[in-house]
């Protein structure tokens, strides 16, 4: 069953663990709307239909031969990784410089933070075949080529458009997309737009933020998608060494959506007193993931630049 991160601590009376929990939803709104599958060991494998091999079915004469044809599936695997923030605070420096704020209590804030810090840049930009960490969006997504747009000519970008918006929200099937996500740049370029037209919306999420709103969808805006992008034909390449960014369209769901797996959830051990040194130590692992179930649940417009909207 998927919950988020969110609801799992709710359950549970571990006070760090929820600490942990909030300053990292804090720190990055994505994880705030992620579900989360625990799994069994490592890895998960998902069976998906093969669109290219669907059979086929049709209208035959009264009395005519019926013939059949079957459909084939494909699996794919997703895998955990290990993403860990550690601090040692010496004992002196604990006892006589935790008058004002505790010294190990403020080292774990800043480790949480990183935590979502580095899976949301992780989320977007991740390549599992050339280091040490599950596939992003932008992996993800390429998949299946039907669920990817481009604005722009060839390796040449373009400010974004309401139009293409639209098509980027009609490549998720299934039902519509539960956040749409952007970089804060292209966000200031469309909610300028929908003010000039009489169309912004906003809401307000659970920390009292507010954000945009499209086609009654949650607009996630994030500092993690750059908008350094490079373009290679018509689409994107790297995170590096362009001028444009790209926009996703996520539906989550366990089944048939996008999700975070995980194995156990965050754990936060304390370790009072190492034993060579005068000192604490507080760690927080998290063997997480993140599994694309069926590839009509992403889609991906790239090669949108800074620019004002027409």
């Amino acid at each position: 069953m998927a919950v988020t991160l969110t609801e799992a601590a709710k359950l549970t009376q571990d006070m760090l663990y929820k600490g942990v929990v909030e300053e990292m939803l804090k720190a990055t709104p994505l994880l705030q709307h992620y579900p989360f599958v625990e799994i069994n060991g490592n890895a998960l494998t998902v069976t998906r239909e093969d669109v290219d091999n669907m059979g086929n079915t049709g209208f035959v004469a009264t009395g005519g031969v019926l013939t059949s044809s079957e459909a084939k599936f494909t699996q794919k695997s997703f895998t955990l990784y290990n993403l860990y923030g550690q601090a040692d605070v010496p004992g002196l420096i604990q006892r006589s410089q935790s008058n004002i704020m505790d010294q190990m209590a403020a080292q774990v804030s800043i480790k949480s933070k990183l935590l979502g810090y580095d899976f949301e840049d992780r989320a977007y930009y991740g390549v599992a075949a050339t280091d040490e960490g599950f596939d992003g969006l932008h992996t993800l997504v390429a998949l299946s080529s039907s669920q990817m747009v481009h604005m722009g000519t060839g390796g040449v970008g373009a400010p974004l458009t309401i139009a293409m918006l639209d098509e980027l929200y009609d490549l998720v099937e299934g039902g519509a997309p539960d956040i749409i996500v952007m970089n804060k740049k292209i966000r200031r370029r469309l909610s300028e737009k929908l003010r000039d037209s009489a169309s912004y919306m906003t809401e307000r999420d659970a920390y009292g933020n507010y954000f945009n709103v499209w086609n009654e969808v949650p607009i996630i805006a994030t500092d993690h998608l750059l908008q350094t992008e490079d373009i290679s034909g018509t689409t994107y390449s790297t995170p590096t060494g362009g001028l444009t960014s790209s926009i996703f369209a996520i539906r989550f769901g366990e089944g048939d959506g996008l999700c975070g797996i995980q194995n156990g959830g965050i754990r936060t051990e304390v370790f009072d007193k190492l034993e060579q040194y005068d000192a604490a130590r507080t760690r927080l692992m998290w063997y997480v993931g993140q599994a694309l179930y069926g590839t009509k649940a992403l889609a991906r417009l790239d090669g949108v630049t800074n620019a004002a909207m027409a």
